[in-house]
């Protein structure tokens, strides 16, 4: 986790100032895990990326149980994760495990609310006119925010993310490398890259009927298999994604150095470790590799 105004690590030193003092002027949301925890793995990234669209309507505070060990036994915390809600300095809300991200949403909003009318963020106004269709509105805000907070990683992303929806994929790379340089953990960072490297072999071959045609006159076509799966990447259609890539590795390696294991991987890091697509398909590469 990139720790952000809105993003701390929380200790037991700094708990009480933090956490519970901190909770008087807005919602503290603190997530108990431990570096061992395979669902907390799952569930950060998730929170994180809660945190970034709420835009410090609450903060996301993160605390290892394994370093904070009297802490946690103060708050009871026998599994993990264990995500509490702060509010005025008393626990308001808790859950144990991962629950799904509409149920965390919907628990933030009854204590968080939607911020006041007239009063949103630049990230919410630019992501409301990007969901409009009106791109180039949406990176004028940004750009305006950026000039206060040149290094705020939530804005930063969600201009690559647009910058990606223009096709603008050299302006994304500029955009990834500022991100890189000042958050290289920020969550999102190997997505927008992943993406921005399928949007670019789509470009090359944008008429998909046409890539269609040309896989089916000749299937061993590699260009075409991997347009084709760069397509569906970007249509949200993953199991068909992975499909193609894991086809053409097994047809040909060598294509594009290693371009479809490594398509692979892209994907593996969009959807995540614990998606059921990401396991299947590790296991199928394996096989292909030994």
């Amino acid at each position: 986790m990139s720790v952000t105004p809105f993003k701390i690590v929380a200790t037991t030193e700094n708990f009480l100032a933090e956490v519970v003092e901190a909770s008087a002027n807005r919602p503290v949301l603190v997530d108990f895990w431990a570096p061992w925890c395979g669902p907390c793995k799952h569930l950060m990234p998730m929170l994180d990326r809660i945190a970034d669209d709420y835009a410090g309507r609450f903060i996301l505070a993160k605390l290892n149980t394994d370093e904070n060990q009297p802490l946690a036994a103060q708050f009871g915390i026998r599994s993990i994760p264990t995500v509490m809600l702060f509010d005025k300095g008393a626990v308001v809300a808790q859950f144990v495990g991962v629950k799904p991200e509409s149920e965390i949403r919907a628990l933030l909003d009854e204590h968080v609310g939607a911020g006041a009318p007239g009063k949103a963020t630049p990230l919410e106004r630019a992501r409301e006119l990007s969901a409009q269709g009106e791109h180039a509105a949406a990176v004028d805000i940004i750009e305006e925010a950026l000039q206060e907070r040149p290094d705020d990683a939530p804005l930063l992303g969600e201009l690559a993310t647009i910058q990606l929806l223009q096709r603008d994929t050299s302006g994304c790379g500029e955009t990834l490398d500022r991100i890189e340089a000042r958050h290289p953990d920020f969550a999102l960072l190997k997505p927008l890259r992943a993406r921005q490297h399928f949007t670019e072999v789509a470009a090359q071959s944008p008429d998909i009927a046409a890539v269609r045609a040309a896989l089916e006159s000749d299937p061993a076509d590699p260009a075409a298999r991997n347009a084709l799966a760069a397509h569906h990447a970007l249509a949200g259609d993953y199991a068909t994604a992975l499909a193609e890539w894991l086809e053409l590795m097994r047809r040909n390696r060598s294509f594009g150095d290693d371009v479809a294991r490594k398509s692979l991987l892209m994907v593996f890091d969009i959807l995540g470790d614990e998606h059921d697509l990401v396991g299947s398909y590790r296991r199928k590469m394996a096989s292909l590799l030994h």
